[in-house]
């Protein structure tokens, strides 16, 4: 009898816990539901107020939410297919980005780019304007300095007249091609690059590059270990191309100290990628600086150029459907990775 009692109490003391246990789960889904729900409520809020159009589509691929600016341009599309819908609102002035939640449901967003085109159009006419406004009084500047150094040359006494023309004459020189090179990159922000592409072996690309660098490492007794793939096919802007190796491989050179060493590696990867690194043993960046790195503007410090190189580099790697990489190595110094689909 004692033995029953005592199983009986042990049971009802068991059954307390489980249901102590279900209780406590059942909060607790309770709470995390809340917390879903209160989550679901913050996005579908910030999106529905966001100025731009955006639509959320299910499984199917019909619309079921959109947000307020898109009803006020396009009215209530919700139950509609979206590929239909696209077909009848979309024009070259939208572009169209498509984001997958974690339910499986695409979100897209509707970008309008037509002020964007306007900017472009209108910062290419100033360019253009600008560009013609400079060059005509360097070209008058050029014709009188020319002039004044065949009166100077007539004198008896000219020697050190001479001396001082030709350092103001080399210094408007230098200004003249600085200024140029500034508007031929500026353009870059806003033209699309006009590639022509071939396809070409990589490996003597690269070997043409490293022949034009060498006598800038023989100066300062940089060592240039090099090593290069026998054959390597890739479709592309062949001359675009070797002016991307170019520019990494030139910041190499100019801030690797002497006696340094700069690395130059290609290599090909399993998913049809070839590598190039180019590694040097300058000072590198400052860590926090290296998301800017290839951004048109930014330089380090030490950098006295106009901070086009890298951007010009990343802009015809991207062109070609490829990304370049910055690190900095435990060693010291920066690395710079291209990575471009081969053909």
């Amino acid at each position: 009898m004692a033995f029953v009692v005592a199983f009986s109490i042990l049971f009802n003391i068991f059954l307390g816990l489980i249901l102590f246990w279900l209780l406590k789960k059942l909060k607790e889904t309770k709470q995390k539901a809340e917390e879903i729900r209160q989550k679901q409520v913050f996005w579908e809020e910030t999106l529905y107020q966001l100025e731009i159009p955006v639509f959320i589509v299910d499984q199917t691929e019909e619309i079921f939410w959109q947000n307020k600016i898109s009803l006020s341009l396009f009215g209530d599309l919700r139950g509609k297919r979206f590929a239909t819908v696209l077909e009848e609102i979309r024009t070259k002035n939208w572009e169209v980005k498509t984001y997958l939640s974690r339910q499986g449901k695409k979100v897209y967003v509707f970008i309008d780019n037509s002020e964007k085109e306007m900017f472009k159009k209108s910062y290419t006419l100033a360019l253009s304007y600008l560009s013609h406004e400079i060059k005509t009084p360097f070209t008058i500047l050029r014709g009188y300095a020319e002039k004044l150094e065949g009166e100077i040359l007539s004198l008896n006494q000219y020697t050190q007249i001479h001396d001082y023309f030709v350092t103001f004459k080399n210094a408007l020189e230098r200004i003249e091609r600085l200024v140029s090179k500034l508007f031929t990159s500026l353009e870059y922000l806003v033209k699309e690059l006009p590639l022509k592409k071939e396809r070409f072996d990589l490996s003597l690309a690269l070997e043409d590059v490293i022949f034009w660098i060498r006598p800038l490492c023989e100066d300062k007794n940089i060592s240039l270990e090099v090593d290069l793939p026998e054959s390597v096919w890739i479709e592309g802007d062949k001359d675009w191309l070797m002016q991307a190796f170019l520019n990494p491989l030139e910041n190499a050179v100019k801030f690797t100290p002497k006696n340094g060493k700069i690395t130059v590696k290609a290599y090909t990867r399993e998913n049809q990628m070839i590598n190039i690194l180019i590694k040097d043993e300058g000072p590198g960046v400052n860590p926090k600086d290296l998301p800017f790195l290839g951004m048109p503007f930014f330089k380090s410090s030490a950098d006295k150029g106009l901070g086009f190189g890298l951007f010009i580099t990343k802009k015809v790697v991207e062109a070609h459907n490829g990304k370049v990489k910055f690190s900095l190595p435990l060693q010291g110094g920066l690395e710079v990775l291209i990575e471009l689909p081969m053909s």
